[in-house]
């Protein structure tokens, strides 16, 4: 009897566990087995996810139950509809069926379309089919960004420091080389979550609409390593807590760099200030996470605005023909039974032309649906390159982005997922000298500063649903300040509430490091 009912206990107890957490999926291609990247999955026909670029997406707790449906959808390929159950019976591995149809020609209204016609329809459509009505909206925006840092090399060295002995110049290289190894072999990381709704509307200054906004966080979560710095600021910063260790505290300095004196920038009380900040430190404490989140999300949609930005000249350029080699790969289908996708591939047919990638394009009204894309290897966005002269090298050398759309009742197309990836080379090689802001002699420390290393960040985007409000909603939103859950290492608890994009093993893996 008492075996019997642990038993069931224990059944419960499992039952129970399994009810409590997230469950994750993943979505492949039935014949190559390949994962498919920002599949759309729709839970009980309201919330809805995309698989991460690995292939997985997980479902919230709250839609554990067998009898949830799945909507799960691709483009080229046949929508899957199933339960939470019968997801559970196929080990949580959905194998989606290709739908695409390769076909030497199409002919609409007896005329033969090419890949170059789609692409001038698509252009002449591109207002008509992405410029907003401007009425009060009201979107759920799930937004992760990561920053990871790979070091090549990193080295420090005192050359020279008042008062010291070469004992101590030795002592003080010693922990420098600790500093730079540890830069080396645990890579800075950071992971930033935020879940918001972001409200639009249109106001009317000086006799023209102009469009507004207001951005509501309901939880921002920041994976960091304390102990690792993730950007240029924030290595400069760990730097500098080593570094001022060997800087009297009580004294003030300026910093040259070379021939070159950076006359704004002072060391007081071991912190990095410039003159301003030095003046108005005030001014520095006006800017909140709110107002940085807002201003953030806003410059997203720009880099992202098909309509606007020149990044994406392969879309909106007027020298479409001349730039790019276009071709026609085939039609996919579409969840409307009615309308087909062309598949458009793409490729630089000028120096200037960088990208190439796949354009997914409704036949109905010549909608982008879908546009990925790759800056072509060898190519940089920007750069510059003054080794020899300053010892600084940069380039802008890896782009890489896929953009999903979504089409509202009114007929217009919204941004519902995107997902940006930029990596950038840098090289530094300078002399630092730190010199006191005196009358008289004046204290010096000198140190020689060399670092190489690859910077990579991927932003995520994601419109979990999307209704129309009124303007006296809109009124109404409140924007109050938020602060941000400070996490060592990666805790899958902190979205169980909600549904999120599945992070991808990088992030799972994240931990700090003592």
């Amino acid at each position: 009897m008492l075996k019997n009912l642990f038993t069931c206990l224990t059944i419960l107890l499992g039952i129970q566990t399994v009810l409590s957490q997230n469950i994750t999926a993943k979505i492949i291609d039935s014949e190559t087995g390949e994962s498919l990247s920002y599949a759309n999955v729709q839970i009980d026909g309201e919330d809805s996810v995309v698989s991460n670029s690995e292939g997985y997406f997980s479902i919230p707790p709250k839609n554990n139950d067998e009898k949830t449906t799945l909507t799960v959808s691709f483009l080229g390929y046949y929508t899957e509809n199933l339960t939470v159950g019968e997801l559970k019976n196929i080990n949580f591995l959905i194998k989606m069926r290709p739908g695409t149809f390769e076909l030497e020609t199409v002919y609409i209204s007896n005329t033969e379309i090419d890949a170059y016609s789609i692409m001038a329809s698509v252009r002449k459509n591109l207002k008509a089919n992405y410029t907003d009505s401007g009425k009060p909206t009201k979107n759920t925006v799930f937004f992760r960004e990561s920053t990871v840092i790979r070091p090549k090399q990193v080295k420090l060295e005192m050359t020279q420091a008042t008062g010291y002995s070469k004992q101590q110049i030795k002592d003080a290289n010693k922990e420098l080389d600790e500093f730079a190894a540890k830069m080396i072999n645990y890579p800075p990381k950071q992971f930033t979550d935020r879940l918001y709704n972001y409200y639009t509307s249109t106001k009317i200054h000086k006799e023209k609409p102009v469009p507004v906004q207001k951005l509501e966080v309901v939880k921002a979560v920041k994976f960091k390593d304390a102990n690792r710095s993730v950007t240029l600021d924030d290595m400069e910063k760990l730097g500098a807590q080593v570094l001022f260790k060997h800087l009297d505290a009580t004294k003030h300095y300026r910093i040259k760099s070379g021939l070159i004196g950076v006359r704004d920038t002072i060391v007081s009380n071991n912190s990095f200030v410039t003159d301003s900040e030095y003046r108005e430190l005030e001014d520095a404490e006006k800017k909140t996470n709110q107002k940085a989140a807002r201003s953030y999300n806003w410059t997203f949609l720009y880099r992202t605005n098909i309509l606007i930005n020149g990044r994406f000249d392969f879309i909106n350029s007027s020298e479409l023909s001349e730039l790019y080699e276009y071709s026609y790969a085939g039609v996919a289908e579409s969840d409307d039974k009615n309308n087909r996708i062309f598949i458009i591939k793409f490729r630089p047919n000028k120096r200037r032309a960088k990208y190439t990638g796949t354009l997914y394009v409704s036949e109905k009204d010549y909608a982008i649906v879908r546009a990925d894309y790759t800056l072509v290897e060898g190519k940089k966005l920007s750069g510059i390159n003054l080794k020899l002269i300053l010892g600084i090298k940069q380039a802008e050398n890896f782009d890489k982005g896929t953009l999903v759309y979504k089409k509202r009742e009114s007929g217009e197309y919204y941004l519902q997922y995107a997902s940006q990836e930029n990596g950038q080379y840098i090289y530094i090689n300078r002399p630092l000298k730190f010199i006191e802001i005196t009358e008289g002699d004046k204290d010096k420390v000198g140190f020689d500063f060399k670092a190489e290393m690859d910077e990579f960040e991927k932003e995520e985007y994601f419109v979990m649903s999307e209704s129309a409000i009124t303007e006296g909603d809109y009124e109404a939103a409140q924007e109050p300040e938020f602060d941000y859950m400070q996490l060592g290492s990666y805790d899958p608890s902190v979205w169980k509430e909600y549904t999120t994009i599945e992070p991808l093993n990088e992030m799972k893996q994240f931990k700090s490091v003592e």
